[in-house]
Parts: C-alpha cells; sequence; structure tokens
C-alpha cells in the first residue's frame, strides 16, 4: 500500500521526474510495503499490579478499560523489542534487511541517556553506514515517521524506509500515588513499518496531517534529568525523592485534549480527502486508554465494527500502539486491498496527527 500527499507540505509526485529518483515512478504513491510487531511473553493482569501499588482491577478497569498488559524482562531495552518486529516487517515486505536505506526510531523510553537508541538499533540490525534518527513525537510517532520517510523517498534521498516504535514503559512506572493513574495504563512493545514506492498509483498514503500545541507540554511530562530545572545540575538525588524522574500526568487536561484533538483529525482527515466516514473501512486510533476511544467514537459516530481496539489486553503502549495495531488489524483480515484505514494520534507535548491510507 502507498502515499500521494503531505497535505501539510505541498510535495508532488513531478519531484519524480528528478535526475537520480528513477525509481519513484511519477504519480506513484508512498505505500506501506510491510508491517511487523513484538509483544514481550510476560503477561501482567491487574490483580499483578495490585502488588505494586495502592489500586484494584475494579478501579482500573473502570476508569481505563485496560485488564493485562505486557512487560519485558529486565535484561531488554527498546531496541531489543525494535529489532524483533522491525525484521518481521521487512521480511512482511519481501525484502532483504540490506534494502533498507534509511532507519527512523520513535521511543520514549531510550536504551541509554545518549546517544539515540537508534544507534544502537542500527547495529542490532546490522544496517552500517544508512542514515538513521530518532524522533520523539511521542504517540504520533509512526505517523510524524511516515511523513518524514514520505520526503525522503520523493525526494530520492532513500527508497525503502524503516520506521520503527519501541517502548518499555514498565521501566517508568511509578507505583506512588502521584504516579499511579499513568502506571496502571503503561505495557511495552514495538511496531515497524517499511515503506517505499508503490506500484499502483490509487494505493498507498492518501494524506497526512501533523499538529502540535507545545502549550500543553506540562500536562505529562517528567520533569528530570534535563537543563530546564532553574539548576546547575542535570539530575540530583533528590529528583529521585521528589518523584521528578517519573512521568506524572493531569489526567482531566490529556483526556479533554485527546478526545478533542483526534475527533478534530479524524474530521480533518475526511475534509482533506473529500470523504465521509462512511467511505472509512477501518479507523485506528491511538490506544491511550479504551474511555477515551468510547468518547472518541461517539464524538465523531463511527461504527464500532469498524474501529480497531487492542487496549483492553495490552495498555498504553505510547507509539508503539498505532503499529502494533495495524499490524494485528492486517493479520486478523481487517485491512485488505482496496480498504482505507485512517490513523490517528495523540501524545504528550501536545502532538496529534492522522494519517489516510488506501491498502
Amino acid at each position: 500500500m502507498i502515499g500521494r500527499s503531505i497535505a501539510s507540505t505541498c510535495v508532488g509526485p513531478e519531484i519524480a521526474c528528478l535526475p537520480g529518483v528513477s525509481w519513484y515512478p511519477i504519480g506513484a504513491m508512498t505505500g506501506i510495503l510491510g508491517t511487523g510487531h513484538y509483544l514481550p511473553p510476560k503477561v501482567v493482569t491487574n490483580f499483578d499490579l495490585m502488588k505494586r501499588m495502592e489500586t484494584t482491577n475494579e478501579f482500573i478497569v473502570e476508569r481505563t478499560g485496560v485488564q493485562r498488559r505486557r512487560h519485558a524482562e529486565p535484561e531488554v531495552g527498546a531496541s531489543d523489542l525494535g529489532a524483533l518486529a522491525a525484521r518481521a516487517a521487512v521480511a512482511d515486505a519481501g525484502l532483504q534487511m540490506r534494502d533498507i536505506d534509511l532507519l527512523i526510531l520513535n521511543t520514549i523510553t531510550p536504551d541509554h541517556a545518549d546517544p539515540g537508541t537508534a544507534f544502537f538499533l542500527q547495529a542490532k540490525l546490522d544496517l552500517p553506514g544508512i542514515a538513521v534518527f530518532e524522533i520523539r513525537q511521542q504517540c504520533a510517532g509512526l505517523i510524524y515517521g511516515l511523513a518524514i520517510a514520505d520526503s525522503f523517498l520523493k525526494t530520492g534521498a532513500c527508497r525503502y524506509a524503516l520506521i520503527v516504535c519501541a517502548e518499555v514503559l514498565s521501566k517508568r512506572i511509578d507505583g506512588s500515588y502521584d504516579g499511579r493513574n499513568i502506571g496502571i495504563l503503561l505495557g511495552d512493545g514495538a511496531g515497524a513499518v517499511v515503506v517505499g514506492p508503490s506500484d499502483d498509483p490509487e494505493r498507498g498514503l492518501a494524506s497526512i496531517r501533523l499538529h502540535a500545541d507545545g502549550r500543553g507540554a506540562k500536562a505529562l511530562y517528567s520533569a528530570a534529568p534535563g537543563t530546564g530545572s532553574g539548576r546547575p545540575e542535570y539530575l540530583c538525588p533528590d529528583d529521585f525523592a521528589a518523584g521528578r524522574i517519573h512521568f506524572r500526568m493531569d489526567g482531566k487536561a490529556v483526556f479533554e485534549n485527546g478526545v478533542a484533538r483526534m475527533s478534530e483529525a479524524v474530521f480533518e482527515s475526511l475534509e482533506v480527502n473529500g470523504l465521509k466516514l462512511e467511505h472509512i473501512d477501518l479507523l485506528i486510533p491511538h490506544q491511550a486508554n479504551l474511555r477515551m476511544l468510547e468518547a472518541i467514537v461517539a464524538r465523531v459516530g463511527a461504527p464500532l465494527d469498524r474501529v480497531f481496539v487492542n487496549v483492553e489486553e495490552y495498555g498504553n503502549m505510547a507509539s508503539a500502539c498505532l503499529p502494533v495495531a495495524l499490524d494485528q488489524a492486517r493479520r486478523s483480515g481487517r485491512v485488505i486491498d482496496g480498504k482505507r484505514v485512517l490513523l490517528v494520534a495523540f501524545g504528550s507535548g501536545f502532538v496529534w496527527a492522522s494519517a489516510l491510507l488506501r491498502w
């Protein structure tokens, strides 16, 4: 499958006429050629979480809908999960790893403070010499990655791009009273997609819309470590004692903005493409929590049988949610040739985005 335009830019298929990009056919779209995901085998139920924090199964289900999630083993990092998802996606695309010439990674759970986890992932995939970089677009990482890859392809900078979203959020769980409102949500996982030129001008990325509003950045963030603390130290012992190293979330602000922005993203994508909701075969939203998804479905009027939901089983995996859901939707037969699939996401920052795909 594959994309004609990024609506927020003015990149057009005529770029394919430029020297050096003859492999990108005139009028072609950028498409997702392969998908893959990996979930750690360890299942953690709400009853397991009750041993780590003051909560109950009833409270978690009522507030979030989450019943289970996956947690990685202590020795596993984001690049480990990402490598497994990446290999699955490349194989699904019918390619060899050596065919990849651009690697994009999104994670908020890096292997190390520096350098970026993309370099560790590159080494594990044995891809020396190619361009790699890391983005931090939180839960909208897949869609932002698609936008970047689409631009690289159309300018001839690469032919096949690998986008990976990998998260080990279990290592960032704070079981204290201040952290449990988000800790009960979090799960681990990784998803990946391979993008390249489509051989069908009717199939691919029809549009991508990207948005952000930094005024909401502190509604969900970790204060430390960092250089914005107003003190000389990047990290100090008091940051641990005060909980500044953990996520802190204004649940009301995140919920209200998440519902509003993802709903707007659905309507915006329909308007940009001249479509109505009934033209969308499957809506795949970021799996923030079930109550948020229910509110979005009610607001946009989407039929439940055309919305993909897996948050009950895997929790909120941040950026990994969308590519994992997309791969699962494909493998369960809900995404097939000719179908229109709409991806929407919202995350801390605030950041939100949509991508309309014609499979």
